[in-house]
């Protein structure tokens, strides 16, 4: 089977459908195609019928505009919904099953206006150059969805000391990242964070290594969960701002 890719779906909710406030105004997930992501929106509405739908676009880029608030975007690399935030609740979803979804759509399945490569899938991008991704994917990457750094920061500095060989790959995989400068438009993709500039997303980068294998207090935290927003049964977690700029107690 192909590799995941992320979908965004809006669904027919006019006056003589009901209206399920989690399904707008759309879904995003990500999954290996159109049924089996309808399959998980069958998933978060529970019992209700799922409406007509009214269109689906492939492989969105998150850089591009969307008709939501990113703050309360979930992790869009991991199978499951990403909008609302499911997955920062389930993690990502590994078993497959398509009961309830449609067994074949008609709806049109349109390209993202800003894909780059015309056979991508979701797992051929940026990251994926980035040394040891497979085993690294959470320190690297998955870590800093959501606030979760906060929390898990300090254990993964503990594992880096006392696993030295563990340190020494992460500590190769952070030199390339700050090397390399991801975008902003970049991070934000997999992470939903967006910063300023390269400048501060490189300051974010090495103080988050310094910290794991250096001789920093403490890492730049990103915003933390910071509370519930409600969507009819619902209660998703939100973060605190969309946007970061850096601001930490000076290296020492």
């Amino acid at each position: 089977m192909s590799g995941v890719r992320r979908f965004w779906i809006e669904f027919d909710q006019g006056k003589d459908q009901p209206y399920l406030p989690i399904l707008s105004p759309g879904v995003g997930v990500t999954g290996f195609d159109v049924r089996d992501c309808l399959s998980m929106v069958t998933d978060l509405v529970g019992d209700e019928p799922l409406p007509p739908v009214r269109r689906i676009t492939v492989d969105i880029s998150l850089a591009e505009p969307l008709p939501l608030n990113p703050r309360h975007l979930g992790v869009p690399v991991w199978r499951g919904v990403w909008y609302p935030p499911v997955n920062l609740r389930t993690g990502p979803i590994r078993t497959i099953d398509r009961t309830g979804a449609p067994c074949d759509s008609t709806t049109p399945v349109t390209a993202s206006r800003h894909r780059t490569r015309t056979d991508e899938t979701l797992r051929t991008t940026w990251w994926d150059e980035i040394p040891h991704i497979d085993a690294l994917w959470w320190p690297l990457v998955g870590m800093h969805c959501g606030g979760r750094m906060r929390y898990h920061a300090p254990d993964l500095r503990d594992t880096c000391a006392t696993d030295p060989t563990y340190g020494i790959l992460l500590r190769e995989a952070l030199d390339y990242m700050i090397a390399r400068r991801p975008t902003p438009e970049e991070w934000f993709d997999p992470t939903g964070i967006r910063f300023a500039d390269e400048r501060e997303l490189g300051e974010y980068l090495r103080a988050f290594l310094d910290y794991l294998v250096g001789t920093r207090p403490e890492p730049i935290y990103l915003p933390p969960v910071s509370g519930f927003h409600t969507t009819g049964n619902h209660d998703f977690p939100t973060t605190s701002e969309t946007s970061w700029r850096p601001s930490t107690p000076e290296h020492g």
